[in-house]
Parts: structure tokens; C-alpha cells; sequence
């Protein structure tokens, strides 16, 4: 019996880890624990072992399935900050030729221009991110 609730503090544990990382790996486990705990009341420990470890990686197995799934599809994938700027126009702060840093939104930029030099206060657009570079090409605005 006093052993019993080390199933019961187990489960509050990946609980919690799981909730301040935000993964949700480890809850499945938790599937395994549950049963050991009140199992605890009527068999040994050995055999609570058993049943924890069986159930648990059956449920991570499965569970981890299942919750990739659901957020493939389920989940809308927010673009990275470089994504975010690919078919984006900006005012250029200075001439950009062929190979520059700029600074755009607060943060410096490797800018390569692939079409006609862009003169400083004329809008550009950010055709892709490659590697750290924007690639830009003069817009119409």
C-alpha cells in the first residue's frame, strides 16, 4: 500500500511535464500508471510494474499515433518569421544594387536584388528566403 501512490505522484509528474513544455508525450504513460495505482490496493509491486509498463508503452505507442494525426490535420501550421515575409513589398531605406544589408521591421537582413537596382524610398518585394538572404526584385507601389 505504500508504495501504492507512487503511481498516483507518477501521473501528476508527466502531467505536469507535459503541460510547462506542452509536448503531451509523456501524459500517455499516465494510461499505465492509472491501473497500477489502484491495482496497488489488491497485488504486488512487481506485478503493478508489469501492468504500468505494458499499458503505458501500448498508450504512447498508439497515443502518439494518434496525436500526430489529428495534428496534421487538424492543426493550422503558423509560417516561421522568414515565411512570413516572402511576397511582402517594403520601402527600401537605401539603394539596394546587387548585395546589401538593410534593416527591415527592426531586424538587419542579407538583401539580394535580382532585378534592376532599387533606389532608396522604392518598393521592393521579397520574392523568397534563401539560406539568410531575401531575395527581392523592385515592386510597383
Amino acid at each position: 500500500m505504500g508504495l501504492n501512490w507512487i503511481w498516483f505522484a507518477l501521473v501528476l509528474f508527466v502531467l505536469l511535464v507535459d503541460f510547462l513544455t506542452s509536448n503531451f508525450t509523456y501524459s500517455w504513460l499516465a494510461l499505465g500508471f492509472i491501473p497500477a495505482f489502484f491495482l496497488g490496493f489488491y497485488v504486488g509491486f512487481e506485478i503493478q510494474v508489469v501492468v504500468a509498463l505494458v499499458i503505458g508503452v501500448i498508450s504512447l505507442f498508439y497515443g502518439l499515433k494518434v496525436s500526430k494525426k489529428y495534428i496534421k490535420t487538424n492543426i493550422i501550421q503558423e509560417k516561421l518569421l522568414l515565411g512570413k515575409y516572402e511576397g511582402q513589398e517594403f520601402v527600401a531605406p537605401e539603394t539596394i544594387e546587387k548585395e546589401t544589408r538593410i534593416k527591415i521591421n527592426e531586424v538587419f537582413w542579407a538583401v539580394k536584388n535580382i532585378g534592376e537596382t532599387i533606389n532608396k524610398g522604392d518598393s521592393f518585394k521579397v520574392l523568397e528566403v534563401k539560406d539568410n538572404k531575401l531575395i527581392v526584385k523592385k515592386g510597383d507601389v
